[in-house]
């Protein structure tokens, strides 16, 4: 498995400043730039953000669609494991302040890391696809191992409405 990255620097990058570190699934990184001059940002690219995102293999939610492939745990060892320690042996970054992050089937594997990993010190999730087959039961019924993470969820109350499949139980999911 292959995780390419975008990374931007403070305009001032001081190697002997620790930095805090802010890992966004998907790239999107336009959306965190007002963090830039006090953050290194890092936009991960996945090989397949169906396969690489999922928790566990599931059907597609439309016909014709691709399934899900359930590699997340494959995903997150190849960025703590491999990806991580490469940044971290290139610039100065605070341990401490590693924060991780995506929007819909991002948001989601930010979400599973807490279940799987005490690396991060934050995650973050903007419309995280709560709704994905069994996430909901899995989250209550298993130990978060990264206790002392803070956690942002941001969910929109009307998201999925105009769907007519598992995606417009993301408000009731999300809640949960």
């Amino acid at each position: 498995m292959m995780i390419q990255t975008k990374l931007s620097l403070p305009q001032h990058y001081d190697p002997n400043y620790a930095y805090p570190l802010i890992l966004c699934n998907d790239g999107n990184l336009q959306h965190l730039y007002t963090c830039k001059e006090k953050a290194i940002l890092v936009g991960l690219l996945p090989e397949n953000r169906l396969k690489d995102y999922t928790p566990w293999q599931a059907e597609a939610t439309r016909a014709g669609a691709e399934n899900f492939g359930g590699q997340a745990d494959e995903y997150h060892n190849e960025l703590f494991n491999n990806v991580l320690p490469e940044l971290q042996s290139r610039y100065s970054i605070d341990t401490n302040k590693i924060i991780y992050g995506g929007y819909s089937l991002g948001g989601l594997a930010a979400v599973y890391s807490l279940y799987r990993t005490n690396i991060p010190s934050a995650v973050f999730s903007i419309c995280g696809s709560f709704w994905y087959p069994e996430f909901v039961n899995f989250c209550k019924e298993n130990p978060v191992i990264n206790q002392n993470a803070s956690v942002y969820l941001c969910n929109g109350k009307t998201e999925g409405i105009h769907h007519d499949n598992i995606l417009d139980t993301a408000p009731q999911c999300a809640e949960e």
